[in-house]
């Protein structure tokens, strides 16, 4: 009898700790901005939160532009010759543009949640 309702027990419980994971994985989804669902975020972004949460997420993408421009622009002092050096002088620009256009992106979205007032509903 006890082995049984030890079984009956582990019937009722590996469901629910096999879903749990995956629950707290979509919830923790709502709270990230990702490539995948920016533009969703930024349309259905009404709260503090929200825009803040779109505001690191440019943080995130203005650092990694960043980062990339200053690799090609060391890369290009190493190249000398052929095309190497106006290839990594652009990509340096490109990238360095794409920065400074998340940084102010980021900005926005930081005027935007001040505009939002006190809901920070998330």
């Amino acid at each position: 009898m006890k082995r049984v309702t030890l079984l009956v027990a582990a019937g009722f419980v590996m469901p629910a700790a096999t879903t749990l994971p995956t629950m707290r994985a979509v919830a923790q989804e709502d709270h990230v901005v990702t490539d995948a669902n920016l533009q969703q975020k930024v349309k259905d972004a009404k709260t503090a939160g929200d825009h803040e949460m779109i505001a690191e997420y440019y943080d995130k993408e203005a650092a990694d532009n960043q980062q990339k421009a200053e690799l090609h622009k060391t890369m290009g002092n190493v190249y000398f010759k052929g095309p190497a050096p106006a290839h990594c002088h652009y990509l340096a620009q490109a990238y360095q543009q794409a920065a400074d256009q998340d940084k102010a992106l980021a900005a926005a979205q930081r005027q935007m949640a001040k505009g939002a007032g006190g809901q920070t509903g998330q």
